[in-house]
Formats: structure tokens, sequence, C-alpha cells
């Protein structure tokens, strides 16, 4: 992984994986699933893959709604 907690929003790759998300945020992994699961994180499908949109990651941490 290119980046740390410290990288820009805007410098993260478009989608990011559940556990680059998981270290970005300093959680577990299971917890993004839980905010997944309940809605307050917005993931996406390809195939049986799941990612986080970088927006969805952002609107999250910021607060805002930018989805």
């Amino acid at each position: 992984m290119g980046f740390s907690r410290t990288t820009p929003i805007e410098q993260l790759p478009e989608f990011l994986r559940i556990d680059e998300t998981a270290q970005y945020l300093g959680i577990s992994r299971g917890l993004v699933y839980e905010l997944a699961k309940r809605g307050d994180l917005r993931v996406v499908s390809f195939g049986r893959l799941l990612r986080v949109p970088r927006e969805a990651l952002a609107a999250l941490v910021l607060g805002s709604d930018r989805r």
C-alpha cells in the first residue's frame, strides 16, 4: 500500500480494499464491514470483491454527505 493515515484523501486510490480502508481509518476490518452493513460506509461490489469508493471514505471522515 502506497499511503498512510496522513495521506490526503484526494491522493488515495479511487477504490480502496477493505483492509486498506481499515488501515487508513485505524480500525479493524470487521468494523469496516460493520460500517458498510449499517449503511454508514458505502461499498461497491465488483463480482465478489468489495471496494470502498474514495468519496465514500471522504464522506465518513469529513462528516459530509459527499456521496
